[in-house]
């Protein structure tokens, strides 16, 4: 009779344990499947990042007879102010052909958003920029699709070696007798030839 009731208490502490694994592997479990989503959202918006870049890249180029830069530029449509409030801007890019001899060609001139979303594509073919020349690409102070961070990204290059075109971006507003200006630079996202 001890011997079954012994039998009993370790049966007993044995489904006690098994209670216990059971708990906390319900715990655990939801987690882990948690961060399966997750990992399939990163792979994700890493194949977003593999598309996004392949629209930018040199695979059509040369790199021994090309030059040229893909450029990052931050444009500013409008600006957080007195904490919520939003002032819109005007903002214009403007490409400079810096090189006194040769002309640039810009392939690429695209618009994004703040979330990253493109908004709108400034060109439809390439355009050439010859030397000494200046072209300008307008936000208007009323168009607020790309938010307050938007961005250009522009592709240009030449065929022959030629000093890098300046490309930068100015926001301007006026309105309500406040009066506000500055200017961004851009950055370099990718090369060929240099």
């Amino acid at each position: 009779m001890l011997k079954i009731r012994s039998k009993n208490i370790i049966l007993s502490e044995i489904l006690s344990v098994c209670k216990i694994l059971l708990f906390f592997g319900f715990i655990m479990f939801p987690s882990c499947q948690n961060n399966e989503p997750n990992a399939e959202k990163k792979d994700d918006i890493s194949q977003e990042e593999i598309l996004l870049s392949e629209q930018y890249n040199w695979k059509e180029f040369d790199d021994l007879n090309y030059f040229g830069e893909v450029l990052f530029l931050p444009i500013y449509s409008s600006i957080y102010h007195q904490k919520d409030k939003i002032f819109d801007l005007s903002a214009t890019l403007t490409i400079h052909n810096t090189d006194i001899n040769e002309s640039v060609i810009v392939s690429k001139i695209d618009y994004y958003n703040t979330d990253g979303k493109l908004v709108r594509r400034f060109l439809s073919y390439a355009d050439t920029i010859r030397s000494l020349q200046s072209k300008q690409f307008i936000i208007h102070e009323s168009d607020r699709s790309g938010g307050t961070a938007a961005k250009f990204v522009v592709q240009w290059y030449s065929k022959v070696r030629v000093v890098k075109p300046l490309i930068e971006s100015v926001m301007i507003s006026t309105s309500s007798q406040q009066g506000i200006s500055f200017k961004a630079d851009h950055r370099v996202i990718s090369t060929i030839g240099y």
